[in-house]
């Protein structure tokens, strides 16, 4: 039978069924931990062929920011045909070392103003080796105004009552909405939030699930971190984690003003993809939970 690790020339010692796999496992088909015969343990993931092409290019995209000083980054690893992607037995898989994390305490964390100052200093640093870079894409191409729209539209016909509450946020947030394409961009994480941190106590250890890098309005990833927080609490604007992020970062980028302006309306504009999440899920409560959420933050602006 092949080793599995055979195509990256090392050998298996084990699999590790009992390990915790962090991250989303809707993004690989399957997942598993391997420990080869050095006591190196790998993630190795079985991904569709229609993302041969992007987590290619996600591969490459990682080392080009590793090389330029970036770390935290749990590299894919070449075969020996030097590719990201390896064919076993006529699939697609990939290869990159797991990282034994701490788990992250929910609630407490959204209080922890260190935790805060670190996820700023990680999208200090990522801004800091983007510059200047052209990258690959890795994503389909997202407009998030036209994404807004359409799905806004798709309720309409689908889900009246739901469109009965969302109407009157859309009318306040569309026309701010408006102003997103002329923001200056950079490359993004796409997904940040605490989740998608491998903690090693309260530092970072490494950043996952890469799949919605892209070059994106340079706000982005702190409106996303922001809501993600904020979601568990709105109380957590006033306290901890949040305000802790949001002081370092402005210290320690080159942001423009005018893209924190719309930081207000970019994080619920942010939330409508959560809102599609619940909405195929039919998860009514967390549907009613989102949409009082997006009131709470359009009193905030």
């Amino acid at each position: 039978m092949l080793d599995p690790l055979e195509p990256w020339a090392r050998k298996t010692l084990r699999r590790h069924t009992e390990k915790n796999i962090p991250g989303s496992p809707e993004r690989a088909i399957s997942r598993s931990v391997i420990e080869d015969t050095n006591n190196n343990l790998w993630l190795m993931e079985r991904i569709a062929t229609k993302q041969i092409e992007s987590r290619s290019a996600i591969a490459r995209n990682l080392q080009s920011l590793h090389d330029s000083g970036l770390d935290k980054l749990l590299l894919y690893q070449l075969t020996d045909e030097e590719s990201y992607i390896a064919d076993i037995m006529g699939f697609p898989w990939q290869l990159s070392p797991y990282y034994e994390s701490d788990e992250l305490p929910r609630p407490e964390f959204i209080y922890d103003a260190e935790r805060g100052e670190v996820l700023a200093e990680f999208l200090c640093s990522l801004r800091e080796h983007g510059k200047g870079k052209t990258f690959e894409k890795g994503s389909v191409p997202f407009d998030l105004l036209e994404y807004t729209t359409t799905l806004v539209k798709t309720i309409s016909e689908r889900e009246p009552k739901v469109f009965e509450s969302l109407e009157p946020i859309c009318e306040r947030l569309f026309p701010e909405m408006e102003k997103f394409p002329s923001l200056p961009t950079a490359f993004c994480h796409g997904d940040f939030h605490p989740l998608n941190v491998l903690w090693k106590g309260k530092t970072v250890g490494a950043v996952i699930d890469w799949e919605f890098s892209d070059m994106r309005p340079e706000i982005y990833d702190v409106a996303n971190m922001v809501g993600c927080v904020a979601f568990e609490n709105p109380d957590a604007f006033d306290s901890g984690l949040i305000p802790a992020f949001m002081k370092t970062l402005k210290h320690d980028t080159d942001i423009a003003p005018e893209s924190f302006a719309m930081l207000p309306y970019f994080i619920p504009a942010l939330r409508f993809a959560w809102l599609s999440e619940w909405l195929r899920k039919k998860d009514w409560e967390m549907l009613s939970m989102e949409l009082d959420f997006m009131e709470i933050l359009l009193d905030r602006t």
